[in-house]
Formats: structure tokens, C-alpha cells, sequence
């Protein structure tokens, strides 16, 4: 269940300030937001499907547990960004959005709270809503994640 925080973590961070920061071509994608997708992408055919976005935030999940306890504190999750994409810019977007998923208050996102956001956030990203992300998906658009909170409240 916690794998599916891709889209609120991962693409959030991508899309977020530092990544919109850097230019892209007209109607195109930045070269950071770029170079993500493909590391996500491992079967290199140009589309994120769900076992592909499960495989990367799995991993990148538990480097951020750095407890081990199977839930992320606001200080994980900013000990991620800051290796991720160091900067204030990046800082506040991630606390914004661990405010947004910490939907019971309790100061830490576990998978249910990741996994509502997240499926709402994968269905933000995939604008022709084929069930994959493409780079097609992302050109051109604002990628600012829209309100969690509001999403996950869906």
C-alpha cells in the first residue's frame, strides 16, 4: 500500500519548484522532471505503469523510513527532500504536502494516507487517463500537485 506514494512523493518533488524552476522547451519537459522519468521507467518503453512507479517508491520509501517503522515523520521526509533536491523552494512544497497527507493529524504519513493521495496524484499526472504516465502526459502542463488533502479526501 505505501509503495503508491509515488505520485504524492516522487513526481510531487519533480514537479515541485525545483524541477519547474529549470527550462524546458515550449510545451516540453524540464530536463530534471526528464531524467526521473526515466530512472523510473526501468523497462525503458517510455511509459510509468503502476508495477513500474510501485518498484521505484518502494525503494525510495524505505530510504526515507530511516527507522524502520513502516511511516514517515515530517523530519523523513525532509531528510529525503534535501538529498532528492536540496532548497527552501523544495522544503516548504514537501512540508505543504506531508501537512496535506497527514490526514488524522497523528505527524506522520502511513500507508493508508500515502496510498489515497497518491492513486489521486497518479490520476492527476496521467492526463489522457490511459492508466500509465508518459512524457506526453507532462509536456506543457503545470505539474504543481494540486491539494492532497482535498484529493485524498475523495
Amino acid at each position: 500500500m505505501m509503495k503508491r506514494i509515488l505520485a504524492a512523493a516522487v513526481l510531487a518533488l519533480a514537479a515541485g519548484p525545483p524541477a519547474l524552476a529549470q527550462p524546458a522547451p515550449a510545451g516540453g519537459v524540464p530536463l530534471g522532471l526528464r531524467l526521473l522519468f526515466v530512472a523510473v521507467d526501468r523497462n525503458a518503453d517510455g511509459r510509468i505503469d503502476e508495477a513500474e512507479a510501485d518498484q521505484f517508491v518502494d525503494n525510495l520509501f524505505a530510504q526515507a523510513d530511516s527507522n524502520g517503522d513502516a511511516r514517515l515523520s515530517l523530519a523523513e521526509v525532509l531528510a529525503q527532500q534535501a538529498r532528492l533536491a536540496p532548497g527552501a523552494a523544495g522544503e516548504r512544497a514537501a512540508k505543504v504536502q506531508f501537512r496535506q497527507m497527514d490526514r488524522n493529524r497523528d505527524g506522520f504519513v502511513d500507508g493508508r494516507e500515502a496510498n489515497k493521495a497518491s492513486i489521486a496524484h497518479f490520476a492527476f499526472l496521467d492526463a489522457d487517463k490511459d492508466g500509465v504516465i508518459t512524457l506526453a502526459d507532462l509536456a506543457g502542463r503545470d505539474l504543481t500537485a494540486p491539494s492532497l488533502g482535498a484529493a485524498a479526501a475523495r
